[in-house]
């Protein structure tokens, strides 16, 4: 929020976000592997890991983009920092936000599958190994298909709390709700 709301914090903390950005997500399983260990704690680090990064920008785009005239006529009727923040920064930037969670919720299942098959004992990533290596077309669909049911499950709670959270919207979207 800070770094949407703030060219100078931005200038300090984006460089190094966007370096760390860069670096491709699978370069980071062993380092999470030897400071975690090849348990579940390597797997939630790369996943979180890989998953803020679409949650950062979308969330720092959206607070950096709120409508101008809105910001004025707040600080027309004397709102103060935290005031402009809850009434009108976060307010522009929850369409943001719920873009970045539903692509960072997609990043975190891929992660979560790349983090299972190159280091993992069970899971479905593993399933997905386990099914190749024993030439077993069968086990690797069941997994295919579990993790599409998964995926979808997950994606439609979150699409149901955004769309009752941006009830207020005036959007084309909301015309067919």
């Amino acid at each position: 929020a800070i770094t949407g709301y703030s060219r100078w914090w931005r200038s300090i903390i984006d460089p190094t976000l966007h370096a760390l950005r860069t670096v491709p997500g699978l370069a980071w399983i062993p380092m999470f592997i030897l400071w975690f260990g090849i348990d579940e704690g390597s797997k939630v680090g790369l996943i979180a890991k890989a998953s803020f990064f679409p949650v950062y920008l979308n969330f720092m785009s959206g607070i950096a983009r709120a409508d101008r005239k809105l910001i004025e006529v707040g600080e027309m009727y004397g709102f103060g920092t935290w005031d402009l923040a809850r009434r009108i920064y976060m307010p522009a930037a929850t369409p943001n936000l719920f873009t970045g969670l539903r692509t960072g919720l997609s990043v975190a299942w891929m992660f979560l599958v790349a983090a299972e098959l190159l280091a993992a004992t069970k899971g479905v990533g593993y399933l997905l190994m386990v099914g190749r290596e024993t030439s077993r077309p069968d086990i690797v669909l069941a997994a295919i298909l579990v993790l599409a049911i998964m995926g979808k499950l997950s994606d439609s709670i979150l699409k149901f709390f955004e769309t009752r959270a941006l009830k207020w919207r005036d959007s084309l979207e909301s015309r067919f709700q």
